[in-house]
Protein backbone atom coordinates (compact mmCIF):
# COMPACT_ATOMS: atom_id res chain seq x y z
CA UNK A 1 0.00 0.00 0.00
CA UNK A 2 2.72 2.29 0.97
CA UNK A 3 4.71 1.43 -2.15
CA UNK A 4 1.89 1.79 -4.29
CA UNK A 5 0.67 5.31 -2.82
CA UNK A 6 4.65 6.71 -3.49
CA UNK A 7 4.48 5.48 -6.90
CA UNK A 8 1.25 6.70 -7.40
CA UNK A 9 2.66 10.64 -5.99
CA UNK A 10 5.73 10.19 -7.78
CA UNK A 11 4.25 9.98 -11.25
CA UNK A 12 1.40 12.64 -10.85
CA UNK A 13 2.00 15.22 -12.80
CA UNK A 14 4.96 17.70 -13.17
CA UNK A 15 7.37 19.65 -10.90
CA UNK A 16 6.49 23.15 -10.48
CA UNK A 17 9.76 25.06 -8.59
CA UNK A 18 8.43 26.61 -5.17
CA UNK A 19 10.55 29.02 -4.33
CA UNK A 20 13.78 29.99 -6.06
CA UNK A 21 16.55 28.07 -3.83
CA UNK A 22 16.73 24.74 -1.91
CA UNK A 23 18.96 25.48 1.04
CA UNK A 24 21.82 23.42 2.57
CA UNK A 25 21.12 21.82 5.41
CA UNK A 26 18.06 19.10 5.23
CA UNK A 27 20.05 15.83 5.53
CA UNK A 28 17.03 13.79 4.17
CA UNK A 29 16.22 16.31 1.25
CA UNK A 30 20.16 15.91 0.55
CA UNK A 31 20.07 11.97 0.75
CA UNK A 32 17.09 11.46 -1.72
CA UNK A 33 18.49 13.70 -3.79
CA UNK A 34 22.05 11.90 -3.75
CA UNK A 35 20.01 8.24 -3.79
CA UNK A 36 17.73 9.48 -6.80
CA UNK A 37 21.09 10.53 -8.59
CA UNK A 38 23.39 7.99 -7.88
CA UNK A 39 20.63 5.31 -9.10
CA UNK A 40 20.60 6.81 -12.30
CA UNK A 41 16.41 8.03 -11.93
CA UNK A 42 17.93 12.00 -12.25
CA UNK A 43 20.49 13.43 -13.57
CA UNK A 44 21.82 17.22 -12.10
CA UNK A 45 25.17 18.61 -10.01
CA UNK A 46 24.40 17.45 -6.74
CA UNK A 47 27.55 19.12 -4.97
CA UNK A 48 26.94 22.65 -4.18
CA UNK A 49 24.31 24.08 -2.24
CA UNK A 50 21.81 25.76 -2.39
CA UNK A 51 20.29 24.26 -5.27
CA UNK A 52 17.94 26.14 -7.64
CA UNK A 53 15.00 24.40 -7.62
CA UNK A 54 14.45 24.97 -10.79
CA UNK A 55 16.97 22.78 -12.01
CA UNK A 56 15.74 20.45 -9.36
CA UNK A 57 12.12 20.59 -11.08
CA UNK A 58 12.97 19.87 -14.66
CA UNK A 59 15.69 16.73 -12.95
CA UNK A 60 11.96 15.31 -11.85
CA UNK A 61 10.08 15.99 -14.95
CA UNK A 62 12.68 13.65 -16.57
CA UNK A 63 12.87 11.01 -13.88
CA UNK A 64 13.36 7.41 -15.08
CA UNK A 65 10.88 6.21 -12.97
CA UNK A 66 11.14 2.69 -11.23
CA UNK A 67 8.75 -0.15 -11.30
CA UNK A 68 7.79 -3.09 -9.14
CA UNK A 69 9.71 -6.38 -9.16
CA UNK A 70 8.19 -9.27 -9.12
CA UNK A 71 9.21 -11.20 -5.61
CA UNK A 72 9.32 -14.37 -7.14
CA UNK A 73 12.06 -13.84 -9.45
CA UNK A 74 13.43 -10.25 -9.07
CA UNK A 75 12.34 -9.47 -12.86
CA UNK A 76 10.07 -6.43 -13.90
CA UNK A 77 6.71 -7.56 -14.23
CA UNK A 78 5.33 -7.47 -17.93
CA UNK A 79 5.85 -4.36 -20.26
CA UNK A 80 7.76 -2.65 -17.10
CA UNK A 81 11.21 -0.88 -17.26
CA UNK A 82 14.31 -2.49 -16.86
CA UNK A 83 14.09 -2.04 -12.57
CA UNK A 84 16.43 -0.09 -10.61
CA UNK A 85 17.99 -2.48 -7.74
CA UNK A 86 15.22 -4.65 -6.25
CA UNK A 87 15.39 -3.84 -2.83
CA UNK A 88 15.98 0.44 -2.98
CA UNK A 89 12.61 0.68 -5.80
CA UNK A 90 9.98 1.61 -2.67
CA UNK A 91 12.75 3.96 -1.46
CA UNK A 92 13.57 5.65 -4.82
CA UNK A 93 8.82 5.74 -4.67
CA UNK A 94 9.41 7.60 -1.53
CA UNK A 95 12.29 9.65 -2.02
CA UNK A 96 10.56 10.86 -5.40
CA UNK A 97 7.32 11.77 -3.70
CA UNK A 98 8.89 13.54 -1.26
CA UNK A 99 10.83 16.05 -3.79
CA UNK A 100 7.92 16.78 -6.02
CA UNK A 101 6.36 17.09 -2.92
CA UNK A 102 8.83 20.51 -2.40
CA UNK A 103 9.47 21.37 -5.97
CA UNK A 104 5.75 21.47 -6.47
CA UNK A 105 4.67 23.82 -4.06
CA UNK A 106 3.27 26.78 -6.10
CA UNK A 107 1.50 28.72 -2.88
CA UNK A 108 3.28 31.45 -0.62
CA UNK A 109 4.75 29.63 2.41
CA UNK A 110 4.60 31.52 6.00
CA UNK A 111 5.95 29.61 9.09
CA UNK A 112 7.68 29.82 11.81
CA UNK A 113 10.82 27.77 14.07
CA UNK A 114 11.65 27.65 17.29
CA UNK A 115 15.33 26.60 18.25
CA UNK A 116 16.93 26.23 21.89
CA UNK A 117 20.43 24.46 22.50
CA UNK A 118 23.13 23.94 25.66
CA UNK A 119 26.09 24.24 24.29
CA UNK A 120 25.30 24.70 20.81
CA UNK A 121 27.75 22.45 18.45
CA UNK A 122 31.36 24.03 17.65
CA UNK A 123 32.36 21.55 14.88
CA UNK A 124 28.89 22.17 12.38
CA UNK A 125 28.41 20.00 9.71
CA UNK A 126 25.71 20.04 6.42
CA UNK A 127 22.81 19.84 8.89
CA UNK A 128 21.64 23.07 10.25
CA UNK A 129 22.17 23.25 13.58
CA UNK A 130 21.74 26.19 16.23
CA UNK A 131 24.18 28.50 16.36
CA UNK A 132 22.76 30.14 19.44
CA UNK A 133 21.33 29.31 22.63
CA UNK A 134 17.73 30.20 21.22
CA UNK A 135 16.46 31.39 17.81
CA UNK A 136 12.87 32.32 17.22
CA UNK A 137 12.29 32.63 13.47
CA UNK A 138 9.00 33.96 11.69
CA UNK A 139 9.89 33.25 7.37
CA UNK A 140 7.71 33.88 3.70
CA UNK A 141 8.54 32.41 1.01
CA UNK A 142 7.14 31.84 -2.78
CA UNK A 143 6.93 33.40 -5.85
CA UNK A 144 6.16 36.82 -7.32
CA UNK A 145 4.57 36.12 -10.82
CA UNK A 146 6.56 34.23 -13.74
CA UNK A 147 9.87 35.71 -12.77
CA UNK A 148 10.76 36.88 -9.68
CA UNK A 149 10.58 34.63 -6.44
CA UNK A 150 12.26 35.18 -2.78
CA UNK A 151 12.04 33.83 1.03
CA UNK A 152 12.29 36.43 4.10
CA UNK A 153 13.78 34.67 7.16
CA UNK A 154 13.38 37.12 10.94
CA UNK A 155 15.33 35.46 13.80
CA UNK A 156 15.50 36.66 17.27
CA UNK A 157 18.17 35.32 18.96
CA UNK A 158 18.93 35.19 23.13
CA UNK A 159 22.99 36.03 22.74
CA UNK A 160 25.35 38.15 21.11
CA UNK A 161 28.23 35.73 19.53
CA UNK A 162 27.94 37.71 16.40
CA UNK A 163 26.61 40.99 18.34
CA UNK A 164 23.49 41.04 17.05
CA UNK A 165 19.93 40.23 18.34
CA UNK A 166 17.53 39.92 15.39
CA UNK A 167 19.14 38.99 11.87
CA UNK A 168 18.08 38.25 8.17
CA UNK A 169 20.10 35.72 7.44
CA UNK A 170 18.41 33.18 5.03
CA UNK A 171 17.13 35.66 3.49
CA UNK A 172 17.15 36.54 -0.39
CA UNK A 173 15.23 38.30 -3.62
CA UNK A 174 15.93 36.19 -6.83
CA UNK A 175 14.86 37.02 -10.72
CA UNK A 176 15.17 34.47 -13.18
CA UNK A 177 16.31 35.67 -16.96
CA UNK A 178 16.40 33.12 -19.18
CA UNK A 179 18.45 30.59 -18.25
CA UNK A 180 19.93 32.66 -15.19
CA UNK A 181 19.48 33.56 -11.73
CA UNK A 182 20.36 37.01 -10.39
CA UNK A 183 20.16 36.68 -6.42
CA UNK A 184 20.72 39.12 -3.65
CA UNK A 185 20.57 38.06 0.19
CA UNK A 186 22.45 36.66 2.84
CA UNK A 187 21.77 32.75 1.95
CA UNK A 188 23.69 29.40 3.36
CA UNK A 189 26.25 27.79 1.25
CA UNK A 190 28.21 24.17 0.92
CA UNK A 191 30.74 23.37 -1.72
CA UNK A 192 31.79 19.81 -2.17
CA UNK A 193 30.66 16.43 -1.98
CA UNK A 194 31.24 15.98 2.51
CA UNK A 195 29.16 15.70 5.12
CA UNK A 196 31.09 16.66 7.68
CA UNK A 197 32.82 19.75 6.39
CA UNK A 198 33.34 21.82 3.00
CA UNK A 199 37.04 22.74 2.76
CA UNK A 200 36.46 26.29 1.24
CA UNK A 201 32.80 27.09 1.27
CA UNK A 202 30.59 25.76 3.89
CA UNK A 203 27.77 26.89 6.81
CA UNK A 204 29.87 26.85 9.96
CA UNK A 205 29.77 30.35 10.23
CA UNK A 206 26.44 33.09 9.41
CA UNK A 207 26.19 33.60 5.41
CA UNK A 208 27.39 35.91 3.54
CA UNK A 209 25.24 39.34 2.47
CA UNK A 210 26.13 38.73 -2.20
CA UNK A 211 24.79 39.20 -5.05
CA UNK A 212 24.99 35.82 -7.25
CA UNK A 213 24.40 34.62 -10.55
CA UNK A 214 24.15 30.93 -11.21
CA UNK A 215 22.46 28.55 -13.92
CA UNK A 216 19.23 27.66 -13.80
CA UNK A 217 18.36 24.34 -15.23
CA UNK A 218 21.79 22.58 -15.68
CA UNK A 219 21.18 21.13 -19.15
CA UNK A 220 23.80 19.83 -21.49
CA UNK A 221 25.23 21.77 -24.44
CA UNK A 222 23.73 20.70 -27.55
CA UNK A 223 26.92 21.19 -29.45
CA UNK A 224 28.55 17.96 -30.23
CA UNK A 225 32.19 20.03 -29.06
CA UNK A 226 30.81 20.52 -25.71
CA UNK A 227 27.52 18.00 -25.48
CA UNK A 228 30.17 15.34 -23.56
CA UNK A 229 30.35 17.51 -20.27
CA UNK A 230 26.56 16.24 -19.56
CA UNK A 231 24.38 18.73 -17.09
CA UNK A 232 26.60 21.34 -15.99
CA UNK A 233 26.30 24.49 -13.76
CA UNK A 234 28.06 27.72 -12.80
CA UNK A 235 27.93 30.17 -10.57
CA UNK A 236 29.62 33.23 -9.32
CA UNK A 237 28.96 35.46 -6.50
CA UNK A 238 30.23 39.22 -4.86
CA UNK A 239 29.75 39.34 -1.05
CA UNK A 240 30.62 41.73 2.13
CA UNK A 241 32.35 39.95 5.33
CA UNK A 242 30.40 43.38 6.81
CA UNK A 243 31.46 41.44 10.55
CA UNK A 244 33.70 43.09 13.00
CA UNK A 245 37.04 42.68 11.74
CA UNK A 246 40.10 44.02 12.95
CA UNK A 247 42.00 44.21 9.66
CA UNK A 248 39.37 46.13 7.53
CA UNK A 249 36.58 46.74 6.96
CA UNK A 250 33.44 45.70 4.35
CA UNK A 251 36.15 43.10 2.51
CA UNK A 252 35.02 41.87 -0.39
CA UNK A 253 34.60 37.97 -1.27
CA UNK A 254 34.29 36.64 -4.90
CA UNK A 255 33.43 33.20 -5.67
CA UNK A 256 33.18 31.59 -8.95
CA UNK A 257 32.03 27.89 -9.43
CA UNK A 258 31.30 25.18 -12.00
CA UNK A 259 30.62 21.81 -12.31
CA UNK A 260 29.84 18.77 -15.11
CA UNK A 261 28.94 14.99 -15.44
CA UNK A 262 30.14 13.86 -18.22
CA UNK A 263 30.18 10.02 -17.06
CA UNK A 264 27.43 7.91 -15.39
CA UNK A 265 27.78 8.28 -11.67
CA UNK A 266 30.95 11.16 -12.49
CA UNK A 267 30.58 14.62 -11.02
CA UNK A 268 33.95 17.49 -11.12
CA UNK A 269 33.94 20.63 -10.25
CA UNK A 270 36.76 23.82 -10.33
CA UNK A 271 36.03 26.09 -7.13
CA UNK A 272 37.54 29.40 -6.54
CA UNK A 273 37.20 32.45 -3.49
CA UNK A 274 39.11 35.51 -3.02
CA UNK A 275 38.90 37.92 -0.37
CA UNK A 276 39.99 41.61 -1.61
CA UNK A 277 39.33 44.95 -1.34
CA UNK A 278 38.30 46.21 2.05
CA UNK A 279 38.22 50.16 3.09
CA UNK A 280 42.25 50.96 3.06
CA UNK A 281 43.21 48.44 0.33
CA UNK A 282 42.78 48.58 -3.41
CA UNK A 283 39.65 48.15 -4.71
CA UNK A 284 39.98 48.68 -8.63
CA UNK A 285 39.36 46.71 -11.88
CA UNK A 286 42.81 45.90 -12.46
CA UNK A 287 43.22 44.31 -8.95
CA UNK A 288 40.78 42.28 -9.68
CA UNK A 289 41.83 41.07 -13.13
CA UNK A 290 45.07 40.11 -11.30
CA UNK A 291 42.96 37.77 -8.52
CA UNK A 292 40.94 36.18 -11.31
CA UNK A 293 44.43 35.64 -13.38
CA UNK A 294 45.75 34.24 -10.04
CA UNK A 295 48.47 36.72 -10.10
CA UNK A 296 48.33 36.46 -5.97
CA UNK A 297 51.28 33.74 -5.46
CA UNK A 298 53.34 36.17 -2.97
CA UNK A 299 56.86 35.53 -4.12
CA UNK A 300 56.24 33.40 -7.02
CA UNK A 301 53.92 35.97 -9.47
CA UNK A 302 53.33 39.10 -7.51
CA UNK A 303 55.34 40.95 -4.87
CA UNK A 304 54.00 40.64 -1.54
CA UNK A 305 53.61 44.47 -1.75
CA UNK A 306 51.44 44.23 -4.87
CA UNK A 307 49.37 40.99 -3.93
CA UNK A 308 45.82 41.46 -4.65
CA UNK A 309 43.77 39.27 -1.86
CA UNK A 310 44.27 35.64 -0.71
CA UNK A 311 42.35 33.19 -2.24
CA UNK A 312 41.35 29.81 -2.32
CA UNK A 313 41.21 26.88 -4.65
CA UNK A 314 39.70 23.85 -5.29
CA UNK A 315 38.73 20.85 -6.83
CA UNK A 316 36.28 18.28 -6.01
CA UNK A 317 35.20 14.84 -7.70
CA UNK A 318 32.59 12.53 -6.97
CA UNK A 319 32.19 8.94 -8.66
CA UNK A 320 29.37 6.80 -7.87
CA UNK A 321 29.86 3.23 -8.17
CA UNK A 322 33.24 3.60 -10.72
CA UNK A 323 34.09 -0.06 -10.37
CA UNK A 324 31.27 -2.82 -10.28
CA UNK A 325 27.67 -2.14 -10.42
CA UNK A 326 27.38 -1.21 -6.29
CA UNK A 327 25.48 1.22 -4.14
CA UNK A 328 28.58 3.29 -2.82
CA UNK A 329 30.28 6.42 -3.69
CA UNK A 330 33.60 7.92 -3.33
CA UNK A 331 34.87 11.58 -3.39
CA UNK A 332 37.99 13.87 -3.02
CA UNK A 333 38.22 17.42 -2.41
CA UNK A 334 41.19 19.21 -2.62
CA UNK A 335 41.53 22.75 -1.75
CA UNK A 336 44.75 25.75 -1.50
CA UNK A 337 45.59 28.48 -0.29
CA UNK A 338 45.69 29.49 -3.70
CA UNK A 339 45.85 28.69 -7.20
CA UNK A 340 49.03 28.05 -9.74
CA UNK A 341 49.17 27.19 -13.12
CA UNK A 342 52.19 25.17 -13.39
CA UNK A 343 52.76 22.62 -14.63
CA UNK A 344 49.23 22.18 -14.81
CA UNK A 345 46.47 24.11 -12.53
CA UNK A 346 46.07 22.95 -9.31
CA UNK A 347 45.49 23.79 -5.53
CA UNK A 348 48.74 25.52 -4.19
CA UNK A 349 49.65 24.20 -0.42
CA UNK A 350 46.58 22.27 -0.23
CA UNK A 351 44.55 20.23 1.88
CA UNK A 352 42.18 17.39 0.98
CA UNK A 353 38.93 15.67 2.12
CA UNK A 354 38.52 12.09 1.24
CA UNK A 355 35.33 9.89 1.44
CA UNK A 356 33.09 6.95 0.75
CA UNK A 357 29.67 6.28 1.42
CA UNK A 358 26.98 3.75 0.73
CA UNK A 359 23.11 3.70 0.88
CA UNK A 360 20.80 0.29 1.06
CA UNK A 361 16.83 -0.10 2.12
CA UNK A 362 16.13 -3.09 4.24
CA UNK A 363 12.35 -2.99 3.60
CA UNK A 364 9.84 -2.58 1.08
CA UNK A 365 8.15 0.29 2.56
CA UNK A 366 10.57 3.06 0.96
CA UNK A 367 12.90 3.41 4.00
CA UNK A 368 16.55 3.59 3.44
CA UNK A 369 19.81 3.75 5.33
CA UNK A 370 22.99 5.51 4.19
CA UNK A 371 26.56 5.84 5.81
CA UNK A 372 29.92 6.83 5.16
CA UNK A 373 33.48 7.55 6.58
CA UNK A 374 35.13 11.10 6.05
CA UNK A 375 38.37 12.09 6.77
CA UNK A 376 39.56 15.95 6.74
CA UNK A 377 42.47 17.53 6.79
CA UNK A 378 43.31 21.51 6.81
CA UNK A 379 47.27 21.51 6.76
CA UNK A 380 48.85 22.98 3.86
CA UNK A 381 51.66 20.76 2.52
CA UNK A 382 52.63 18.72 -0.34
CA UNK A 383 50.20 15.20 -0.44
CA UNK A 384 52.98 13.48 1.16
CA UNK A 385 53.39 15.72 4.21
CA UNK A 386 49.18 16.12 4.27
CA UNK A 387 48.99 13.38 6.89
CA UNK A 388 51.86 13.69 9.15
CA UNK A 389 53.76 15.91 10.93
CA UNK A 390 56.53 15.88 8.05
CA UNK A 391 58.85 19.09 8.47
CA UNK A 392 57.57 20.60 5.01
CA UNK A 393 54.09 21.09 7.06
CA UNK A 394 53.04 24.73 6.27
CA UNK A 395 51.32 25.39 10.19
CA UNK A 396 49.41 28.55 9.90
CA UNK A 397 48.73 28.50 6.42
CA UNK A 398 45.34 27.61 6.13
CA UNK A 399 42.33 29.97 6.38
CA UNK A 400 45.39 32.56 7.36
CA UNK A 401 46.75 35.27 5.86
CA UNK A 402 49.46 38.24 6.00
CA UNK A 403 47.30 40.96 4.67
CA UNK A 404 43.76 39.80 5.91
CA UNK A 405 44.87 38.88 9.31
CA UNK A 406 41.30 37.97 10.43
CA UNK A 407 41.80 35.69 8.44
CA UNK A 408 39.29 33.86 5.63
CA UNK A 409 36.88 34.06 8.53
CA UNK A 410 32.91 35.53 8.92
CA UNK A 411 32.41 36.96 12.43
CA UNK A 412 35.25 34.58 14.09
CA UNK A 413 34.59 31.59 12.32
CA UNK A 414 35.76 29.90 9.67
CA UNK A 415 34.31 30.79 5.84
CA UNK A 416 35.56 26.37 5.31
CA UNK A 417 35.84 23.63 7.68
CA UNK A 418 34.43 24.36 10.92
CA UNK A 419 37.64 22.86 12.77
CA UNK A 420 39.62 25.60 11.41
CA UNK A 421 43.30 25.13 9.71
CA UNK A 422 46.17 22.81 10.83
CA UNK A 423 42.97 20.28 11.70
CA UNK A 424 42.31 16.71 10.69
CA UNK A 425 39.39 14.82 11.23
CA UNK A 426 38.17 11.50 11.35
CA UNK A 427 34.22 10.56 11.15
CA UNK A 428 31.53 8.33 10.62
CA UNK A 429 27.94 8.75 10.05
CA UNK A 430 24.70 6.73 9.78
CA UNK A 431 21.61 8.07 8.32
CA UNK A 432 18.19 6.22 8.19
CA UNK A 433 14.92 7.83 6.35
CA UNK A 434 11.44 6.10 7.12
CA UNK A 435 8.77 5.48 4.82
CA UNK A 436 7.48 8.31 7.39
CA UNK A 437 10.20 11.00 6.06
CA UNK A 438 11.93 10.81 9.65
CA UNK A 439 15.21 10.88 10.27
CA UNK A 440 17.98 9.40 12.22
CA UNK A 441 21.38 10.52 12.03
CA UNK A 442 24.85 9.20 13.84
CA UNK A 443 27.87 10.69 13.83
CA UNK A 444 31.10 9.66 15.73
CA UNK A 445 34.34 12.20 15.18
CA UNK A 446 37.78 12.14 16.08
CA UNK A 447 39.01 15.53 15.41
CA UNK A 448 42.76 17.29 16.25
CA UNK A 449 42.18 20.56 16.48
CA UNK A 450 45.13 23.10 15.47
CA UNK A 451 47.55 20.23 15.28
CA UNK A 452 50.70 23.17 14.51
CA UNK A 453 49.66 24.99 18.44
CA UNK A 454 52.24 23.37 20.92
CA UNK A 455 51.42 26.35 23.49
CA UNK A 456 48.97 29.31 23.56
CA UNK A 457 48.11 31.31 19.80
CA UNK A 458 46.33 34.31 19.34
CA UNK A 459 42.91 33.64 18.67
CA UNK A 460 42.85 35.31 15.34
CA UNK A 461 44.88 32.35 14.09
CA UNK A 462 42.20 29.86 15.23
CA UNK A 463 39.08 29.78 16.26
CA UNK A 464 38.46 26.18 17.98
CA UNK A 465 41.57 25.85 19.93
CA UNK A 466 44.58 27.85 21.49
CA UNK A 467 46.52 24.63 21.51
CA UNK A 468 46.88 21.55 20.29
CA UNK A 469 43.51 19.66 21.10
CA UNK A 470 42.11 16.45 20.40
CA UNK A 471 38.38 16.09 20.53
CA UNK A 472 36.34 12.57 20.79
CA UNK A 473 32.54 13.65 19.60
CA UNK A 474 29.54 11.46 19.64
CA UNK A 475 26.14 13.08 18.37
CA UNK A 476 22.70 11.58 17.56
CA UNK A 477 20.19 13.65 15.86
CA UNK A 478 16.14 12.55 15.27
CA UNK A 479 13.57 14.42 13.22
CA UNK A 480 10.07 13.60 13.05
CA UNK A 481 6.78 14.90 11.28
CA UNK A 482 5.11 16.91 13.44
CA UNK A 483 1.39 18.88 12.27
CA UNK A 484 2.58 20.54 9.12
CA UNK A 485 6.03 20.80 10.08
CA UNK A 486 8.44 18.60 12.23
CA UNK A 487 10.43 18.53 15.31
CA UNK A 488 13.98 17.91 15.56
CA UNK A 489 16.10 16.81 19.44
CA UNK A 490 19.75 16.03 19.23
CA UNK A 491 22.07 15.02 21.95
CA UNK A 492 26.20 14.99 21.75
CA UNK A 493 29.14 15.21 23.52
CA UNK A 494 32.75 16.25 23.11
CA UNK A 495 35.01 15.34 25.08
CA UNK A 496 38.08 17.60 24.73
CA UNK A 497 42.00 16.53 25.36
CA UNK A 498 43.71 20.12 25.83
CA UNK A 499 46.78 18.98 25.33
CA UNK A 500 48.58 22.88 25.08
CA UNK A 501 47.67 23.15 29.12
CA UNK A 502 47.15 19.92 30.05
CA UNK A 503 43.87 19.64 31.02
CA UNK A 504 40.59 17.66 29.84
CA UNK A 505 37.09 18.93 29.37
CA UNK A 506 33.92 17.00 28.65
CA UNK A 507 30.97 19.22 27.27
CA UNK A 508 27.51 17.92 26.57
CA UNK A 509 25.31 19.59 24.69
CA UNK A 510 21.38 19.15 23.96
CA UNK A 511 18.83 20.66 21.06
CA UNK A 512 15.32 20.85 20.40
CA UNK A 513 13.53 22.56 16.90
CA UNK A 514 9.97 23.23 15.98
CA UNK A 515 9.48 23.69 12.37
CA UNK A 516 6.16 24.90 11.34
CA UNK A 517 4.66 26.06 7.76
CA UNK A 518 0.99 27.00 6.38
CA UNK A 519 0.44 27.82 3.26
Amino acid sequence: MVFALAAFLAASGPAVAGEPWLAPGDIRVRHDIELLVDEGVIDLPISRWPIPVSDLAAALDKAKLPTAVEPSTGKPGKGARKPVKNSLAPAISAALARLRLIASEGRPTVGYEVRGAAHPTVLRTFNDDPRENGELTGFASGFFGDRWGGRLDVSAVTDQKYQKHVRLDGSYVAGKFGNWIVTAGAQDHWWGSGWEGSLILGSDTRPVPMISLDRAVSEPFETKWLSWMGPWSLTTFMGVLDDARHDYKNVLLWGLRGSFRPAKGLEISIERTAQWCGQGRPCGFGTFMKLFQGQDNAGENVSKQQEPGNQEGSWDIRWASPVWEAPYAIYWQRNGESWRKHPIPEPYRSFDILGIETWWATAADGSSWRAGFESADSTCGPPVSNWSNSSETYWNCAYNHHIYTDGYRFWGRPLGHAMDGDGHMYSGRLIHVDSQGAVLTGILRMTQVNRGGGAPEPVDLNSVGHGSEVWYSADVTYRHPFLSGWVEGAAGCDYRDRRWENTTATVPRVALTWHQEFQ
